[in-house]
């Protein structure tokens, strides 16, 4: 997938302008400091946070326009997003964690829950299938969440503080 995004944005004291090309196959890393608007601009490039101008494009398809009142649904984006926090759901399994975006994209259950198993044997987290997020450790967590991600096969996946609570491992 080719991600093209020129994106300005102010958010209180932010003043975030971006401009990128990311093609197939590349790996495109942000460094900065505390603050610099690194996680806004992976929330603006899902969907989650609008932009105040510039244009973000997936493939040739125009995806967030303010100019041209252009702007498609986060769900509707074919991008997988593993978040800081992680943001599993406590009250559903690790597998119906990482069945939910495929059931939110009407996958049928079955297929969904055969998915997820597949993935949670990808990530080493197979013997935690039933339990709940809060009894996993910092870095399963964050397997658990990129194998949600990646379910869904997206076209673009995006990591927030990807190794954070990764054992060295």
């Amino acid at each position: 997938m080719t991600l093209s995004a020129e994106i300005a944005l102010r958010l209180g004291t932010l003043d975030l302008h971006a401009d990128l090309e990311v093609r197939p196959g590349e790996l495109l890393a942000l460094l900065g400091p505390n603050g610099a608007g690194k996680s806004t601009l992976l929330r603006c490039l899902a969907g989650l946070a609008p932009i105040d101008g510039g244009r973000i494009t997936l493939d040739g398809v125009v995806v967030d326009d303010p100019s041209t009142d252009t702007f498609i649904e986060p769900d509707a984006r074919p991008i997988g997003f593993v978040f800081q926090s992680y943001l599993l759901f406590d009250h559903m399994s690790i597998l119906e964690n990482v069945a939910f975006g495929l059931r939110a994209r009407r996958t049928p259950k079955a297929d969904a829950r055969r998915t997820a198993a597949e993935w949670l044997e990808r990530v080493g987290l197979t013997e935690y299938a039933d339990q709940r997020p809060r009894t996993l450790s910092g870095g399963q967590a964050q397997r658990a969440a990129l194998a949600r991600a990646l379910a869904t096969n997206p076209r673009l996946l995006l990591l927030d503080e990807p190794l954070a609570a990764l054992d060295a491992g």
